[in-house]
C-alpha cells in the first residue's frame, strides 16, 4: 500500500528587511502571519526551471487532502550548521504560474513576499506552522530513493514519506490543541537572561475550526514566563517531575491564570507574561480537574503573586472574579 506523500522544503536561514527596517526571517514572518489569518501560502523555489512538483504528485497530494489524510510540508531551516524543523498541515498545493499578481490568493501571502511570487516554482497552503524537535528529521525519508532527507544535498524541494513514530507525534499534536501548545512552548528558544516589561497589549486574534473559535496563544510569550522563574513550579518550587530532553531543565507547563476563554471580559490581551504561570504537571492538572475547594487556596496564592503585574497590563481583576473562572 502506498504511503501518504509529504513535502520537505530545505533552505538556509536568511534575514530579510521589512518595511519598517526591522529584520526577520521567512519562517517567522509566515508564523506571525498565521496569528491573524486562517492559513498562509508558502512559495519555494529550487534550482529547477520547471514545476517543483510534477502534476501526478500534486494530484496525489490533493487527493490525500480531499480524503482527509493528514498531509504535511516540513520546513527544514539551517543556520550555520544548526537545523530547525517546522511542520505545517497542508490544505492545498499550487503550481508555478497558478498565483498571479491579480490573484485573490494574495491575501494569504505575507506582504514582504508578494513582490517575489514570480520566483517560486511550487506553492503550498498550510493552516498551521509550528516547530518540532529537529531530531525528528531522521524520521523523514525521500520516497524515490528511500534515503533519509539529511542525505540530500542539491535540491530544495523533496517528496517524502514519514515513519510511524513521526506520524503518531503529529497526529497527537493536531488532535489535542493543549498538548500541541505545551509542545510548542517547550520548543521555543528563549535566552536565560530574558527580561519582560509588563505593558498593555491588544487582544490576540481568533482561530476557528470545526464550528468553534478561540483566542490564539503565543508560545514564545509563555516560554518567556517560564524562563523568568527558572523553570520552577510557582505553586511549590520543590516540585520536580523530570528533566526535559528538549530544554535540559525541570519540565514545567504554561498555564494562563485567567483562562483564555475569558478574554472577552477584558479590553486588553490576557496572553501576556503577567498572566502566565509556570506549573509542574501535577499542579497544572489539579487546577484544571480538581474540585473547587481543593484549588481555591492555590488560585488565591497565584492571584496575590500576580495582581500588581496584571494591573501594569491594564488587566483589572478581583480575587472573587478569578475564583469564579475555576468553578
Amino acid at each position: 500500500m502506498q504511503k501518504p506523500l509529504h513535502l520537505v522544503f530545505k533552505f538556509p536561514k536568511n534575514l530579510i528587511t521589512l518595511d519598517d527596517d526591522s529584520e526577520s526571517d521567512k519562517i517567522n514572518e509566515h508564523i506571525k502571519f498565521l496569528k491573524h489569518k486562517p492559513r498562509v501560502i508558502w512559495g519555494q523555489d529550487s534550482s529547477r526551471f520547471t514545476s517543483g512538483v510534477a502534476k501526478k504528485n500534486r494530484d496525489r497530494i490533493l487527493d490525500q487532502i480531499k480524503n482527509e489524510i493528514n498531509t504535511y510540508t516540513f520546513f527544514l531551516e539551517t543556520n550555520r550548521g544548526k537545523r530547525e524543523l517546522y511542520v505545517g498541515k497542508m490544505t492545498n498545493i499550487y503550481d508555478i504560474g497558478d498565483i498571479t499578481p491579480e490573484s485573490s490568493l494574495l491575501q494569504y501571502i505575507p506582504d514582504f513576499y508578494i513582490p517575489l511570487i514570480s520566483i517560486p516554482n511550487v506553492f503550498v497552503e498550510v493552516m498551521t506552522i509550528f516547530k518540532i524537535d529537529s531530531t525528528s528529521v531522521t524520521n523523514i525519508i525521500i520516497e524515490s530513493t528511500r534515503e533519509n532527507i539529511l542525505s540530500a544535498k542539491r535540491n530544495s524541494v523533496f517528496l517524502v514519506n514519514i515513519n510511524e513514530e513521526l506520524e503518531k507525534l503529529l497526529n497527537e499534536l493536531l488532535s489535542n490543541p493543549e498538548v500541541n501548545f505545551q509542545y510548542q512552548v517547550e520548543q521555543e528558544d528563549v535566552p536565560d537572561d530574558v527580561t519582560v516589561d509588563d505593558q498593555p497589549k491588544d487582544k490576540p486574534s481568533r482561530t476557528s475550526g470545526s464550528g468553534t473559535s478561540s483566542y490564539k496563544r503565543d508560545s514564545k510569550t509563555s516560554k518567556k514566563a517560564i524562563v523568568l522563574v527558572d523553570y520552577l513550579c510557582e505553586i511549590d518550587p520543590s516540585h520536580e517531575d523530570f528533566i526535559s530532553k528538549v530544554t535540559k531543565e525541570n519540565y514545567v507547563e504554561a498555564h494562563h491564570l485567567i483562562p483564555m476563554e475569558f478574554q472577552d471580559d477584558f479590553k486588553k490581551s490576557i496572553d501576556v507574561e503577567a498572566n502566565i504561570v509556570s506549573l509542574c504537571v501535577g499542579c497544572h492538572k489539579k487546577l484544571h480537574h480538581a474540585e473547587h475547594a481543593g484549588i481555591e487556596p492555590l488560585i488565591e496564592k497565584l492571584y496575590f503573586d500576580r495582581i500588581d503585574r496584571l494591573k501594569d497590563c491594564d488587566i483589572e481583576l478581583t480575587r472573587e472574579k478569578l475564583l469564579s473562572y475555576y468553578k
